[in-house]
C-alpha cells in the first residue's frame, strides 16, 4: 500500500506542478499506520505557499479516496499533512540549497580525517548539478576576528555534510 501511495504522491505533484507552472517537489514523505497517517513536505526552487500546499493535499486527497485501489482509505478515514520545510528544518534534498543562497547556514561536515567540524557562513553557491555537487560558503567572523585577516570563502561537498540548516537571521 505504501509504495501505491508514492506513486501517487509523485503523479499528483506532477499534476499540481503542471496545472501551476512551479517544479513542486518532494523533500520528505512519511506514511505510517498503513496508509492512516501521510505526511509530506514539499518545496519549489522559490519556496512554497500555503497555496499551493492546500491545493495539492485537496488533489491528493481527492486521488487517494476516490481511487478504488486505495480502498481502505475511502471515505476519508486517514490524516494528510502537506507542508512546506520548516524555519531551521535541517536541508533534506540537495536541490533546497538553491532557494537558499544568499542566507545564513550552520554546516556540520567532514573534514579530510572524517572528523566533524562545524562552519557557519553566508551561502554564495550552490553547484548541485555537478559531478560531485558543492556548496561555496562565506565564513561568518566575529567582529574582533574581521581585524586580523579576511578569511576566504570555503567549498564543501556535499557528500561531506553531515547536516545544513539554514540560519535565522534577526
Amino acid at each position: 500500500m505504501d509504495e501505491k501511495i508514492r506513486t501517487a504522491i509523485d503523479e499528483v505533484i506532477a499534476e499540481v506542478s503542471a496545472g501551476t507552472g512551479e517544479d513542486i517537489y518532494l523533500v520528505e514523505a512519511a506514511i505510517r499506520a498503513g496508509g492512516r497517517k501521510i505526511e509530506l513536505t514539499v518545496d519549489t526552487d522559490q519556496g512554497i505557499n500555503i497555496d499551493r500546499c492546500a491545493k495539492l493535499s485537496r488533489k491528493l486527497r481527492e486521488r487517494l479516496e476516490g481511487d478504488e485501489e486505495f480502498e481502505p482509505l475511502a471515505g476519508g478515514d486517514f490524516d494528510l499533512m502537506v507542508s512546506s520545510p520548516g524555519i531551521g528544518e535541517p536541508i533534506r534534498v540537495s536541490r533546497q540549497y538553491r532557494r537558499h543562497v544568499g542566507r545564513l547556514f550552520k554546516v556540520v561536515c567532514l573534514d579530510s580525517e572524517d572528523e566533524r567540524q562545524e562552519v557557519a557562513g553566508r551561502l554564495l553557491q550552490a553547484a548541485i548539478e555537478q559531478d560531485e555537487p558543492f556548496i561555496v560558503l562565506e565564513p561568518v567572523v566575529s567582529a574582533k576576528k574581521k581585524k586580523k585577516a579576511e578569511v576566504p570563502p570555503v567549498t564543501l561537498r556535499l557528500a561531506d555534510i553531515v547536516k545544513a540548516t539554514v540560519q535565522i537571521e534577526l
